[in-house]
């Protein structure tokens, strides 16, 4: 039984835009992040700290920094991914799976 659900197809792609979106934030934020100077600005601020401790502490911030915007690329992906699943299982058509075979429901 072929059955075309507009809710669920309209609720795929607001999913799938939402992880775009999310997708879209990341970049941003690594463009903002990659393109301005803050962490070296703030180094030359603490004068008192020793050169050692201040570049150990920008290297620490910069790495989490990366992390969480590598965690945020692959929750939007997720997301994204999730919202073509919705889309594709509400029109009814549903792909196997690579190696899979395709099951024919009537």
């Amino acid at each position: 039984m072929h059955r075309n659900d507009f809710v669920g197809r309209l609720l795929g792609i607001v999913v799938f835009l939402v992880g775009v979106g999310l997708l879209a934030f990341v970049f941003l934020m690594a463009y903002g992040f990659f393109s301005s100077d803050i962490i070296g600005s703030q180094a030359i601020k603490d004068a008192g700290e020793p050169v050692a401790t201040q570049l150990g502490r920008s290297a620490v911030d910069m790495l989490a920094r990366i992390g969480l915007l590598i965690v945020m690329t692959i929750v939007g992906s997720l997301i994204a991914g999730k919202g073509i699943q919705l889309y594709f299982a509400s029109t009814g058509r549903h792909e196997a799976a690579p190696g899979k075979p395709t099951e024919i429901v009537e």
